[in-house]
Parts: structure tokens; sequence; C-alpha cells
């Protein structure tokens, strides 16, 4: 006599039987947009479905957020998600959003920050920089992709902190754009991921300073980070992607998503694509990712503390 397998074990069998879409939070051209529509056509041959992106730009990551929470929990409804989710949820989007509206699917990207100069700069090295802040008695005036409380704001202020000097912050509204500020001399320390600054490195347009990782970027090797330099600037603070879902996807489905999407990111389009950004690949699935997101929360709260974005 053959038993009948529980509807969510007959689902995750059968999963995906239809297309699945992946909202995505920026316009199309952002970096979660790019890696979204990579991972899909990558992980189209996998799941034998489409993954279909769709982009949901609007309110701080609000748009985005509330279109995968008032989705079916059935996995065919995802999103990506940034460590700016986890900010938001603290920030313009409290009260509004909670980890535990949302089911924690994967965490699959990691994405450095790195601080640099001009390279006609006088500081070879970020000490010196720290140096000649010191004797000039001025804030640094540092610049990146976001306002205070943004996370190149964060990841720059954790680093100047752990020097023990003040900074002016100049929001620009791209990493390239702060890049040009430094490069005019409207900003003396620029702040961006790797991908981003490789060019303008290859070029001998900037010299970088630190990595602000547990390691040193692949990019970058010969730069050492902020840590092997001696500064206390917390290392976790890193850009992270990861894909997420409304709160009830059952575990089988959520665990044949991880499976697939990660071993979507095993091909060579993806591959070739993570080398060229810069971006270091993980593989953290739903129960890891789960339990990663209070130590998220909480390393996002200090972020912001820092910044002053948040009331301690």
């Amino acid at each position: 006599m053959l038993l009948a397998l529980p509807a969510s074990a007959q689902d995750a069998a059968n999963f995906p039987a239809k297309p699945i879409e992946i909202v995505v939070q920026n316009a199309p051209g952002g970096a979660s947009d790019i890696f979204a529509r990579t991972l899909a056509r990558s992980a189209e041959k996998v799941f034998g479905q489409p993954l279909v992106v769709v982009n949901r730009a609007g309110g701080g990551g609000a748009a985005q957020m509330a279109a995968v929470k008032a989705s079916a929990p059935d996995g065919y409804t995802i999103g990506v998600n940034t460590l700016s989710h986890f900010t938001a949820m603290q920030t313009n989007l409290k009260g509004v959003f909670s980890p535990e509206d949302f089911s924690w699917i994967a965490m699959v990207q990691q994405d450095a920050h790195v601080l640099f100069v001009r390279a006609d700069s006088p500081h070879e090295t970020f000490a010196q920089f720290i140096e000649a802040t010191k004797t000039g008695g001025k804030p640094v005036t540092a610049g990146g992709y976001g306002a205070v409380g943004s996370i190149a704001n964060i990841a720059t202020k954790l680093v100047i902190d752990s020097a023990s000097v003040e900074m002016d912050w100049v929001s620009y509204d791209a990493s390239t754009e702060a890049i040009t500020g430094l490069l005019g001399g409207h900003i003396e320390l620029a702040v961006a991921n790797p991908g981003v600054v490789a060019e303008f490195a290859e070029a001998g347009r900037v010299r970088i300073l630190g990595v602000l990782a547990e390691e040193r970027s692949p990019t970058f090797p010969e730069v050492q980070t902020f840590a092997e330099q001696g500064y206390d600037a917390d290392p976790e603070w890193q850009q992270i992607r990861g894909i997420y879902g409304p709160a009830g996807i059952p575990d089988g489905i959520k665990q044949k998503l991880a499976d697939g999407l990660i071993e979507a990111m095993q091909s060579e389009e993806f591959q070739r694509y993570q080398e060229q950004s810069a971006i270091t690949g993980t593989r953290f699935g739903p129960q890891e990712y789960a339990e990663r997101v209070n130590s998220m929360i909480e390393l996002a709260r200090k972020g912001l503390e820092a910044t002053g974005a948040l009331s301690q």
C-alpha cells in the first residue's frame, strides 16, 4: 500500500511547475538587477522553468518588500535582499517590516568595501593619511554612494572612527560619481566596492588604502585589510546579496530553491560575472541564512548608531 505524501512534500517534489518571479528593489541596470538577471539565466537551466526578473523600485526598498511579503508562500515569488534591507527595517521602514515577515532562503554574495585616495595624493598608506588629518586638525572629507546611514557611509564611518578622527560625509547618487568627485578634488577620500573602483586603480588614477573585510580582496591582493593595519573596524560590514520570500514557504521548497540557485551560481556565465565584478560568492542555505539574520540586524543597528542615523 502506497502512502500519500503530505501536501508540502508533494509541492516540493514537483517544484517548480511554473515560472518563478525574482523581485528586485531597484531599476534595471543596478547591481541587484544585474545579479538577478545573470542568476536567472543560469537558474533556468537548473530548474527547467523561466525565472522572470520584476523591478519594483521605490520607497527605499518598501515597494519590493511589500510585493514579496504579500505574495503566496509557495516559492514562486522571491526577492533579492541586501544589507540595506536590514538597515531599512530599523530606520525608514521600522514597524512596517520585520525579519519575521519573510522566509530567508539563501545568502549568496558578499561585497567588501575599499577606501581610496587620488593617485597623486602624498599619502602612501592609510596611517599616513590619518596622521596628516590629525596634524591638519580638520575632519576627513569623505564620500560615497548614499546619504548618512547608507551602507557605504557606515563602512567609511566605522574605519574613520577606528582611527579616532572626525568625518564630513558627502553623498553621491552612485559610487562612480563619488570617484569623479574624488578625482575632481571635491573630496579627499572615497569608498566603493572593489569591482567599481578596479578600472580606476588599474589606470593609475586612484590609490587603494585599505580593505574592510576579513580577508584581502582578490582584486587588490597587495592591499592590506584595515585589521592587518591595526584598525578595529568591524570586517563583517560588507554588502551582501541574498534570496528571500514571504513567510511560510515550506522547508522543502526553500531548500530546493537554495540548492538550485547555488548550483546555478557555478555556471561559467555566473562565475565570469562574479570575477569581473570582484564579488565573493557564499553558500548559506535556509537554516544558515535564517540564523545569520539576527546577527545582521544587530550589525546594522551598530552601524546605524555609529553614524548617528539611529538613536542609541
